[in-house]
């Protein structure tokens, strides 16, 4: 009977932790889940946060905060403000990604998609410029 009961308390427990997400960064607000970003990302952030100009010319990206779910609240200039409509910090085979979506006039669904350089303190890789349908090689160095 012993082990009966045992086996029970057991189950229960797994489902618990099932239940909750094993406690890995979720976090409950007003009955929807939402997800904290990982610590390693936060530390990240901190050397990501501020202005970047872009190599060749007035472009600026300011990274001003990291919310829930890894968004990141953002600005991109040029050098007149144009609307960011999503802005993601991220992990992907080793690499720390920024990606940067402008929907603004003549800009709709233009696109960053960077690499972090820690030693360099660079965002390198792809801008897409979606009315044109061309892709640029472009790197940020931080103000």
């Amino acid at each position: 009977m012993k082990v009966l009961q045992l086996a029970c308390l057991l189950v229960g427990v797994w489902i618990v932790v099932l239940l909750t997400g094993c406690g890995k960064g979720e976090q409950k607000t007003e009955g929807k889940v939402t997800i904290q970003a990982p610590v390693q990302l936060t530390a990240t952030f901190e050397k990501i946060k501020g202005k970047w100009m872009r190599s060749d010319g007035g472009y600026c990206l300011e990274f001003k905060r990291l919310m829930p779910n890894n968004e990141l609240e953002a600005a991109y200039f040029n050098p007149n403000p144009i609307h960011v409509g999503k802005a993601r910090l991220y992990e992907e085979r080793g690499f720390t990604k920024v990606f940067v979506e402008l929907q603004d006039v003549n800009y709709p669904g233009s696109r960053y998609t960077l690499i972090f350089n820690l030693e360099k303190k660079q965002l390198v890789g792809n801008y897409f410029q979606a009315t044109q349908g061309v892709d640029y090689e472009v790197s940020f160095e931080k103000m």
